[in-house]
């Protein structure tokens, strides 16, 4: 009875299987013909198998992560960069409202400023105003004197002693009296 690869496919692991018999000689048992098992596979390069398929795993893998690692630090590096903007742009917000909480001060320290010199001033006004209150008004009346009587009314009292000569003249031209031109 041979045993063939379909009759025996468990036996995978068996380097030779038997396939049939020789005919023996009288008196002697029969010898089994063996044929080399085609799917068996020796120990030896089952584990060189094993250890080439584990290193390549191994080099994927490794692969895998340095493209992982590569990945994060550029990530790690745009997040950075996105974080050092932030921070410029905080720092320079923050620089601008430190000038306006600095302009702001500056600002009222000089209203305030502005505001004392005000009221010092009007302190010295109030208080100039109080010293010349006690004081009485000086105003005497005093005879016109010396001042010629026809100081303030002496032109008009001149007018009606014009010369006729000039008067005739000045009527003939349609000139007034005041020496300019009437074009109207």
């Amino acid at each position: 009875m041979a045993l063939t690869m379909r009759e025996n496919p468990n036996r995978d692991y068996l380097p030779y299987y038997q396939v049939g018999t020789y005919p023996g000689k009288a008196g002697l048992p029969r010898r089994p013909i063996y044929r080399r098992n085609p799917k068996y596979v020796s120990p030896a390069s089952m584990i060189q198998t094993a250890r080439g398929k584990m290193r390549a795993e191994q080099e994927a893998f490794q692969k895998q992560l340095t493209e992982q690692a590569a990945a994060t630090q550029a990530d790690i590096a745009k997040q950075l960069k996105i974080v050092q903007e932030e921070k410029s742009a905080v720092a320079k917000m923050q620089e601008e409202y430190t000038a306006s909480l600095k302009a702001e001060a500056d600002a009222k320290r000089k209203a305030q400023e502005e505001q004392q010199l005000a009221l010092q001033t009007a302190q010295r006004t109030a208080q100039a105003n109080q010293m010349r209150a006690g004081r009485q008004a000086n105003l005497q009346i005093q005879p016109a004197g010396q001042i010629s009587r026809s100081a303030g009314t002496q032109r008009f009292k001149m007018r009606g002693q014009l010369p006729e000569t000039r008067r005739a003249l000045a009527s003939g031209l349609n000139i007034g009296q005041s020496n300019s031109l009437n074009l109207g």
